[in-house]
């Protein structure tokens, strides 16, 4: 619950953008969303709250926290003006749709502090119907290629003594992941 606080409070410090084009990142993302939307949905519908609860926060631990906000960071807040407004809006907008999307899904297993965050993103979760899900064309299996990588390039950084946001170079982006390499690079300051 606090690291459902912790990535709310950052959030809701960006104003979320009316209509944006996607980087493919941020699709990347959401298409995950929308499958883990399906899985709740089916197993809601079983009185089975077990296995979202567990998918659900491993999503917002492991892939949200840990490596989608690692990765979007620089995009963000753009601090040096390395990205477009549309690729920083774009990022913007995905984390909005993301953390209105997990309030919505954990509502039914933790209906407090869901209600409360999404109060003060003025969406009353009792009124909301549960979204249909949208399932998109992305290849799932880039998320994990890209949680590898990330962890790859962070043991390189603490096996050469390296803080994190340190220069680093040798570190190539692998073919599949070429679609990500602006936020990769940025990431990762290689």
């Amino acid at each position: 619950m606090n690291k459902l606080l912790n990535i709310s409070r950052f959030i809701m410090q960006f104003e979320k953008p009316k209509a944006v084009k996607l980087e493919k990142i941020d699709s990347l993302f959401i298409d995950y969303i929308e499958n883990l939307t399906e899985f709740a949905d089916k197993n809601y519908n079983k009185y089975n709250f077990y296995h979202p609860a567990i998918k659900l926060r491993e999503f917002l631990w492991e892939i949200f926290a840990s490596h989608y906000l690692e990765i979007i960071n620089n995009r963000v807040y753009n601090q040096e003006n390395k990205f477009t407004k549309q690729e920083s809006d774009s990022a913007k907008y995905t984390l909005h749709f993301l953390l209105e999307r997990i309030l919505t899904l954990l509502y039914p297993i933790i209906p407090q502090i869901t209600s409360v965050i999404a109060n003060e993103k003025n969406i009353d979760l009792l009124k909301e119907k549960f979204p249909k899900a949208k399932t998109g064309k992305s290849d799932m299996k880039l998320i994990k290629k890209i949680m590898e990588f990330d962890s790859d390039v962070w043991k390189i950084k603490k096996d050469k003594g390296l803080s994190l946001r340190e220069h680093i170079s040798g570190i190539k982006i692998p073919n599949e992941l070429k679609a990500f390499e602006k936020d990769l690079k940025a990431c990762h300051n290689l």
